[in-house]
C-alpha cells in the first residue's frame, strides 16, 4: 500500500471530473492537453492512461485502484509504468 486510503472507481471518477475529465461513451475518461487526448481506461478493477497517437491508444501508466490514491495538493498517485 501507498499509504494513502485506496480510492474505488467511482471516487476516482468524481475526482477526473472535477479536474476537467470527460467520461466518453464508452465509460472512460478523456481530457485534451498540449500533447494530444489522454484518457484514462477504466475497468473493474484497474484505471489505465493513455495517450492517442496515429497508431491508436498507448498506455502511459496504470493502477488497480487499491494501489490509487488522491495527494493532499489534488493529484492522482500510485499509477506505474
Amino acid at each position: 500500500m501507498n499509504g494513502f486510503a485506496m480510492i474505488t472507481k467511482d471516487e476516482l471518477i468524481k475526482w477526473a471530473t472535477s479536474e476537467a475529465w470527460k467520461l466518453d461513451r464508452f465509460g472512460h475518461l478523456k481530457k485534451e492537453f498540449e500533447n494530444g487526448t489522454n484518457r484514462i481506461k477504466l475497468s473493474r478493477i484497474a484505471a489505465r492512461h493513455e495517450i492517442s497517437t496515429p497508431f491508436g491508444w498507448a498506455r502511459l501508466r496504470s493502477g488497480y485502484y487499491k494501489d490509487l490514491s488522491i495527494t493532499a495538493d489534488g493529484k492522482l498517485a500510485g499509477m506505474t509504468r
